[in-house]
């Protein structure tokens, strides 16, 4: 009896394989079934998840993606159409221009590692040297700097873009008395540049001061071509955007009046909140 119990239990254990093989054989299939449908492009459905993002990100917004999408992303004899979201301005093409003007004027100066400029979505960026503008430690412009400051006037003259000045230093102590802290350097020296461009023509309006110190460093200040780095001045040619989209109001975006949370909050003596 003990013998023929055993053998029973041995024959059953032999066709335990067969779950694992199914199991592997149910996996396979799935993964066949999953490239597969990988594989077809369902333009129909693809135009529907380009509506359903649209409508996620603002839904009265026909221009978030481009309704006309196809499956090569373009028509025939069509250019490439941008995408466009919204709260992100588009960068003007004169802008773009000028950027590229700056950029070669910049490059034939041969100033090197003086001199930079970029472009980003809020502008054209030009980054100068201390080394090129400044009187070490000070706000006073020095001989080289009038050629620099002359090509940008060239530029910014033939454009209505606002200007922004940004004065920055090094760690080390001013070394004009007039000025006792680097901060007070730094708008010093951005106040210089926009009190130039002012008197060579540009309207005042248009231009902005203001300084950073020695708080905002390209660089460690560890060595004297770091130093000189990190004290620079940078212009800035803002691209010209809507009011509607650079001024976000907190007001507007929970459309409540400051008065009403008052009135909720602290009812009338007498009455039941």
């Amino acid at each position: 009896m003990s013998h023929g119990s055993g053998g029973g239990h041995g024959g059953g254990g032999d066709e335990r394989w067969l779950v694992s093989y199914a199991d592997f054989i149910t996996l396979l299939m799935v993964l066949f079934v999953v490239l597969y449908s990988m594989s077809q492009v369902d333009v129909a459905r693809y135009r529907q998840l380009a509506d359903g993002l649209r409508a996620a990100f603002d839904g009265n917004d026909p221009n978030m993606v481009d309704p006309e999408i196809n499956l090569g992303g373009l028509g025939d004899d069509e250019a490439p159409a941008p995408i466009i979201v919204s709260g992100i301005p588009n960068v003007p093409a004169q802008s773009t221009e000028i950027a590229g003007q700056l950029t070669d004027l910049l490059s034939m100066s041969d100033l090197g590692s003086m001199v930079s400029d970029q472009n980003n979505i809020e502008g054209v960026l030009i980054s100068v040297s201390e080394r090129l503008l400044f009187v070490q430690g000070t706000a006073e412009l020095q001989p080289d700097a009038y050629p620099v400051l002359d090509t940008v006037v060239e530029m910014i003259n033939a454009i209505d873009n606002e200007v922004r000045v940004i004065g920055y230093t090094d760690d080390s102590p001013p070394q004009d008395p007039r000025y006792l802290t680097n901060w007070e350097l730094s708008v010093g020296r951005a106040l210089t540049i926009v009190t130039y461009l002012q008197a060579k023509g540009v309207a005042p309006e248009r231009l902005i001061a203001m300084g950073r110190g020695e708080y905002a460093p390209l660089f460690n200040n560890d060595t004297p071509d770091h130093r000189t780095l990190n004290s620079r001045a940078e212009i800035i040619i803002v691209y010209p955007m809507a009011s509607e989209i650079l001024n976000l109001n907190v007001f507007e975006a929970t459309d409540q009046d400051p008065t009403d949370s008052e009135t909720n909050e602290n009812p009338p003596q007498g009455e039941t909140p």
